[in-house]
């Protein structure tokens, strides 16, 4: 009895020296962890730079880079060929933030590691280098307790003004250093280096300066990403 062509794909397991069944797997396994490097990132990555397109553009990745490597196998010509293919792609869109890249990478090389069939490494990569990464992010590893902004106002100088900024100030910040003083008419231009004792208190303190009479032109750069005055 004649097989049908769809019973023989069903059969057949092994397609131009590819298992099916490792193709499966490969495909599954590289979707599972690309999805734990994206909900590290949604973890870690906040505010503006977050950016939800990449955080399915890491699954995708990962499956793709994972489906390369198996079809690249042992094969140095399909290597060349592949990646001189890939060459090809151009990608525009800018990095917003520098740690958008290292996900990338960390996406990239689960993929290789699962279509190495690697899998055990693949996810123990997965799960300790995104532990590191939410250590990281969690302990503030790295972030120096200086400054956090820099905060400029004009009022006259000498005036009661002045000193009630200076109160509210040493109220909110736990560091505050006139960094310049520059007069202009009746009123003077203060610059102000400041560190915060709760960040997230930003806005209600330049609402109680602006509220103090003889204080205008409030403003505040912040030299912190998580700020939002």
């Amino acid at each position: 009895m004649l097989q049908s062509p769809f019973d023989s794909l069903l059969d057949y397991r092994d397609v131009e020296g590819l298992d099916v069944e490792a193709l499966v797997l490969t495909v599954l396994s590289s979707a599972v962890l690309g999805q734990v490097v994206a909900w590290v990132y949604g973890r870690v990555q906040r505010g503006p730079t977050y950016s939800p397109v990449l955080a399915q553009s890491l699954v995708v990745l990962c499956m793709v880079i994972a489906l390369v490597m198996l079809a690249i196998g042992n094969s140095l010509a399909r290597a060349f060929g592949l990646f001189g293919a890939l060459a090809l792609i151009r990608f525009r869109t800018p990095v917003k933030d520098t740690r958008d890249t290292v996900f990338l990478f960390y996406a990239v090389v689960i993929g290789i590691l699962v279509g190495a069939q690697s899998f055990l490494a693949a996810a123990l990569g997965t799960v300790l280098v995104g532990l590191v990464i939410l250590w990281l992010s969690v302990s503030a590893f790295g972030e120096v307790r200086g400054t956090d902004g820099l905060l400029r106002f004009r009022c006259p100088a000498g005036s009661p003004g002045e000193q009630e900024v200076l109160a509210v100030l040493k109220r909110f910040c736990r560091t505050a250093g006139l960094l310049h003083m520059r007069g202009e008419g009746d009123a003077s231009e203060y610059a102000y280096e400041i560190g915060l004792r709760n960040p997230a208190a930003t806005s209600k303190l330049l609402t109680e300066v602006r509220a103090i009479d003889d204080v205008s032109n409030v403003s505040f750069l912040s030299q912190r990403e998580d700020l939002a005055p």
